[in-house]
C-alpha cells in the first residue's frame, strides 16, 4: 500500500507540474493565448457582496459558535466555556513557544533554544500588544490571531470577486475549512492568512512594492511565506513581457526571499548557524527532516497502522487531504485558474508534504489559498455544494473533538 501511495502521489504532483509548464511557457515567452471570458456571478445575497464589517465578523462568528456548541455538547452545560477555551487555545501545542519568545525573546542556551524554529513576526506582535495590555501576552496573541483572520476574510472577498465566477463559494470554503479553528488561538494561522492573501492580491494588482513588503513579512511569519516569491516573480515577468518594458519596481517581488534571509540571520545571531532551525526541527519533539512528498504520503499509511488511537485526528485527514488538494488544483487548471495561483498552490502543497513525521499538515494547508479559488471556479453547483457541506460537517466534528482535548494539531 505504501508503495502504491508513493507512486500515485508522485504521479499527481508531476502531472500538476507538467500542466503548469505547458501553460506557463507560452505566457512567459509572451505568446498571447485565447482564454474563455469569465462571467462573475456575485449576486446581491452573495457573501462576496456583504459589507466589510460583516465579512470581518462572519468567519469569527462561525468559529466562536462552533467552539461554544462543541463545549456545550461535550459537557452538557454552558458554564466554564471560557476557561476551557483559554486552556485549549492559549496553552496547547505551539502556544508555549510563542508566549516564551514574546515575553523573553529567543533563548541562546538551555532547553528552550529550540524555539528558534518559530518565526519572529507573530511573537513580536504578541509582545508589543501584550505590553500595552499590561503583560497579558496570551490575550494579545488571541487578539492578533482573530483580528488578522477577520481581515483576511475581507481581503479574500476582494481577490475572489476579481478571480472567480462564484466568489461566495470561495468565502464559504474558506470559512468552513475543517481546521480553521486554529485561527482563534495563539497560532500563526490568522496572521499568515492575512499576509498571504494580501500578497496575492497585491501581486494581481501589480502593486509590486507593497507586494514585496507584505511578502517579506509573510516569510517572517512561517516558512511557507517564502513561496510568495513564485507568483510574484512569475507575474512580474509576465507583465514585463506584455508591457514590453522594464519597471524599476519589479525587483521588489523578491521581498519574500529577503524576509527569509532575515530569519536565517536571526538563526546565525542566536544559535551561531544560519540553518540552526533545521537541526532543532530534526530532533525531539518534532523529528522532522526534508524528504520527497511521496515518502511523506506513504508514511501516513504506516502511521495509521502504528498509531490507530490518533489516526482519525492526524494521519487519515493528512493522507486524504493530499489527494483532494491535488485533484482540486487540477480542476482549477481545467477551469482556467490563473497560472500564477496554480504554481503557488502546487508549490505550497509540495512544501507542506515534504516534512517527515508530519503531524500538522491539515493546519498548514489552511493557507493554500488557490484551493478556495478553485472551488469558486467550479461550474457544477452540486459539486460546490457537496464540498461546502462536507467541510461544514468535518469542521463540526473536528472542532467538537478538539474542544474535548483530542490530539488535533
Amino acid at each position: 500500500m505504501q508503495t502504491l501511495l508513493w507512486i500515485v502521489s508522485t504521479a499527481m504532483m508531476l502531472a500538476l507540474l507538467g500542466l503548469i509548464a505547458l501553460r506557463a511557457l507560452p505566457e512567459l515567452l509572451g505568446v498571447k493565448l485565447r482564454r474563455p471570458r469569465r462571467r462573475l456571478n456575485a449576486g446581491k445575497l452573495s457573501p462576496a457582496n456583504w459589507p466589510r464589517p460583516a465579512l470581518f465578523l462572519a468567519p469569527l462568528a462561525i468559529l466562536w459558535l462552533g467552539a461554544f456548541l462543541g463545549y456545550a455538547l461535550n459537557t452538557g452545560r454552558p458554564d466554564g466555556f471560557f476557561r476551557c477555551f483559554w486552556e485549549r487555545f492559549t496553552t496547547a501545542g505551539d502556544a508555549y513557544y510563542y508566549k516564551l519568545i514574546a515575553e523573553n525573546g529567543y533563548a541562546r542556551t538551555g532547553e528552550d533554544v529550540n524555539a528558534i524554529v518559530f518565526y519572529p513576526l507573530y511573537p513580536l506582535l504578541m509582545g508589543a500588544l501584550g505590553a500595552l495590555l499590561g503583560g497579558r501576552t496570551a490575550l494579545a496573541g488571541v487578539i492578533v490571531s482573530q483580528v488578522c483572520y477577520g481581515l483576511s476574510s475581507v481581503a479574500l472577498a476582494a481577490l475572489a470577486k476579481k478571480e472567480c465566477a462564484h466568489p461566495g463559494a470561495v468565502l464559504a470554503a474558506y470559512w468552513l475549512y475543517p481546521f480553521g479553528f486554529f485561527c482563534l488561538g495563539v497560532f500563526t494561522e490568522g496572521l499568515f492568512l492575512l499576509l498571504t492573501i494580501l500578497g496575492l492580491y497585491l501581486i494581481r494588482e501589480r502593486r509590486w512594492l507593497l507586494a514585496g513588503l507584505v511578502g517579506a513579512l509573510c516569510a517572517l511569519t512561517r516558512v511557507q511565506g517564502v513561496l510568495l516569491l513564485l507568483p510574484g516573480v512569475y507575474c512580474a515577468w509576465r507583465d514585463c513581457r506584455a508591457q514590453k518594458r522594464w519597471s524599476w519596481r519589479y525587483p521588489a517581488v523578491i521581498g519574500p526571499a529577503l524576509g527569509f534571509g532575515l530569519y536565517l540571520c536571526l538563526n546565525k545571531a542566536v544559535c551561531g548557524s544560519f540553518f540552526a532551525f533545521q537541526y532543532y526541527e530534526s530532533i525531539e519533539p518534532w523529528w522532522q527532516t526534508p524528504q520527497w512528498l511521496g515518502a511523506t504520503v506513504a508514511q501516513q499509511a504506516d502511521m495509521i497502522l502504528q498509531y490507530p488511537g490518533i489516526a482519525d485526528w492526524i494521519y487519515w485527514p493528512q493522507l486524504v487531504l493530499y489527494f483532494l488538494a491535488a485533484a482540486l488544483l487540477m480542476a482549477g487548471y481545467r477551469r482556467e485558474l490563473d497560472t500564477a495561483w496554480l504554481l503557488y498552490g502546487t508549490a505550497y502543497l509540495g512544501m507542506c508534504y515534504t516534512a517527515s513525521w508530519l503531524i500538522s499538515g491539515c493546519r498548514y494547508m489552511l493557507g493554500c489559498i488557490p484551493l478556495y479559488l478553485a472551488v469558486g471556479r467550479l461550474k457544477n453547483p452540486g459539486l460546490r455544494a457537496l464540498i461546502l457541506l462536507s467541510e461544514a460537517v468535518l469542521l463540526a466534528v473536528y472542532f467538537y473533538f478538539y474542544i474535548q482535548g483530542q490530539a488535533i494539531m
